[in-house]
């Protein structure tokens, strides 16, 4: 019997009818699953980010809550007293003021209180360190790798440092006041904004400098997390920056000290800090009623979250309340 097709043609059918089978993958197919894996790796790393961010964030607010119980404890032990926020070397003279080192050694300008001494002991820092159990990394955790537990190997500068850039503002003009000699007719020293007239031309008296004389604890702001800048300039603090023992409103009397821009940017104006959001987050505060709060910049604009005494006036509203000092 004759087959139909030949050999030759059944060899070439054959090959025909059979698929070939492909080893690995396309080009094509490895760019989708490299593309898969990119995405996915981003979003691990996006939820560590997150996770970590959120950890240092729960910290923050740990550390100024730590800070916000000592401040209390400094009043609880001096009779009522809210603890200064800055004392000029005249009025530590005037006070006989002396604070020590955590090792034991005296914080400049005392004993002798030279004109020609860094005032070290001015910011609030050295003076609430002890009511913190002596606790550095709280106002520093955002800035050392390594905690700072020999004090005999830091120098001056190092030691000026710590006491002026804390990761934490306290808002102290108006809570325990900034004490100097700022009024001619005033003999003794005493807080700036003591002697200030509002809108309407009456005296008013706006640091406290007394836990009884509080209005609204849980309004008011004590500390705040801040940053250090240069005048005229934005504010470009990363979170490891160092930070500023003075924190203001954004602004001080008739003089603004900070804005916020178009772009949520923070211009200095006249002042040389403003609060900051680290960690991807808002700042963090602490109300002398203890409890501790995320605010965001718009909102911190309000007077009201700065001074006690703040008040409503005919044209001026509490969160707009205006003052000038009374020289």
């Amino acid at each position: 019997m004759i087959h139909p097709y030949d050999s030759a043609e059944v060899s070439f059918m054959s090959q025909q009818h059979i698929p070939n089978r492909r080893h690995g993958l396309t080009i094509i197919e490895l760019l989708i699953v490299f593309g898969i894996i990119g995405i996915l790796l981003a979003l691990v790393m996006t939820a560590v980010m997150g996770a970590k961010g959120q950890g240092k964030k729960l910290q923050e607010k740990n550390s100024i809550r730590q800070l916000g119980n000592g401040w209390l404890k400094y009043s609880q032990l001096h009779r009522d007293r809210v603890m200064p926020g800055w004392l000029s070397t005249n009025t530590q003279e005037d006070w006989e003021s002396t604070i020590l080192y955590p090792d034991g050694q005296i914080v400049p300008p005392a004993p002798s209180f030279s004109s020609g001494l860094p005032n070290i002991a001015g910011p609030w820092t050295y003076r609430l360190l002890p009511y913190v159990d002596n606790e550095i990394s709280i106002f520093r955790e955002h800035l050392d790798r390594d905690p700072l537990n020999h004090w005999s190997d830091l120098d001056t500068d190092k030691r000026q440092e710590i006491g002026e850039q804390p990761g934490f503002g306290m808002n102290a003009y108006f809570m325990g006041g900034v004490w100097d000699r700022w009024y001619n007719n005033m003999s003794r020293t005493h807080p700036r904004f003591s002697k200030s007239l509002n809108a309407l031309g009456k005296k008013v008296n706006l640091p406290v400098t007394s836990l009884s004389m509080m209005r609204n604890p849980s309004t008011v702001i004590t500390f705040i997390s801040n940053a250090g800048g240069t005048k005229g300039e934005l504010l470009l603090a990363a979170d490891d920056d160092p930070g500023h023992w003075l924190a203001t409103p954004h602004r001080l009397g008739e003089e603004g000290q900070w804005s916020i821009n178009d772009r949520g940017e923070i211009e200095l104006i006249k002042g040389t800090s403003a609060p900051i959001g680290r960690h991807g987050g808002r700042p963090v505060t602490w109300h002398p009623d203890g409890h501790v709060e995320s605010i965001s910049l718009e909102k911190l604009r309000d007077q009201q979250r700065w001074i006690d005494r703040a008040e409503d006036v005919p044209g001026y509203p509490a969160e707009n309340f205006w003052y000038e000092e009374d020289r």
